[in-house]
């Protein structure tokens, strides 16, 4: 029975760095918006998911000693990187994790560095860089927006604050329709229309950033209407995954910047509270100092009527 070597040092370090690439990787996808600098796909791969699987094959590549194959797929990993760096600097905005995520590449690629192998070194350098330059569908977006964005529409004297979740069934049903009543009383600023997504489902959270999110590439009553009738089709379909929703948006012809919502949330909270909300769908009419809840699908639509 052959034994296999034991690792050697440099072995185990390339397998510690490609480890350390991996939870920079898990880190960045769970921590939240806030952090989603970089966002963008190769292939229709997610560059998360590729820093994955390009990490994993080096461990793998690592303890089967196939040091020419890492070699290879480093030296493309090293162009891609290249690239990545300078997709950022043309934008001027930096990701943090995406650019140690790099460094952790960057090191690795020089602890592997072979010369004797400069010509293999540069054809798949050089292939790395020109995938990622014809294939990569990505942008970049600041982790902060400058105000608070607030989805509240119009001018009018009237206030009204609608509050629905889009899993709730009585609020899919009562969306359609008073869709277009809301639309025209804030165009004529007859109303001050605040939409309010309340957390009653799990995945509420969600769907409340990706609206959002649409409203700040685009900050109107159609296309705020249109979004959320997208949501609702979303949740109708039980769609809980982001990556399914974005595709599903996207389908939608629904364009979105991701930004930090938390201020947007706070601000929706206060509201939550100060209306002491416990149910979806609700409206609260707010007029010359008299507040008005109104619940339920039928009687919301009502009152709508009423102020047109």
């Amino acid at each position: 029975m052959v034994m296999k070597p034991a690792l050697t040092g440099k072995e185990k370090l390339n397998i510690l760095l490609a480890l350390a690439g991996i939870a920079l990787v898990v880190v960045y996808a769970y921590c939240g918006d806030s952090c989603s600098y970089l966002q963008g796909s190769i292939f229709g791969i997610d560059l998360k998911v590729l820093g994955v699987l390009f990490m994993g094959t080096l461990v793998a590549l690592s303890l089967f000693g196939l040091r020419e194959y890492r070699l290879v797929l480093l030296s493309a990993g090293a162009g891609a990187e290249v690239f990545l760096i300078g997709f950022q600097v043309q934008h001027d905005v930096f990701c943090p994790y995406c650019l140690t995520f790099g460094a952790v590449l960057l090191l690795l690629f020089a602890l592997n560095l072979d010369w004797s192998k400069r010509r293999l070194i540069g054809v798949f350098a050089a292939l790395g860089l020109l995938a990622f330059a014809a294939f990569f569908d990505g942008s970049v977006t600041p982790s902060f927006a400058a105000e608070p964005l607030k989805p509240v529409f119009g001018n009018g004297r009237v206030h009204v604050r609608l509050y629905s979740d889009y899993f709730c069934g009585p609020c899919s049903k009562l969306d359609p329709e008073i869709a277009g009543p809301v639309a025209d009383l804030v165009k004529k600023n007859a109303i001050r229309l605040t939409f309010v997504d309340t957390p009653v489902h799990p995945h509420t959270t969600l769907y409340a950033r990706y609206f959002l999110y649409a409203l700040n590439e685009k900050k109107d009553i159609d296309h705020a209407n249109r979004v959320r009738h997208a949501l609702f089709q979303a949740a109708a379909l039980n769609i809980t995954d982001r990556e399914k929703l974005e595709e599903h948006l996207k389908k939608s012809g629904i364009k979105f910047k991701v930004f930090d919502p938390t201020p947007t949330f706070s601000f929706m909270t206060g509201y939550l509270t100060e209306d002491r909300i416990r149910s979806t769908p609700t409206a609260v009419i707010l007029d010359s100092g008299r507040k008005r809840v109104v619940k339920g699908s039928a009687d919301i639509a009502r009152a709508i009527a009423e102020l047109n």
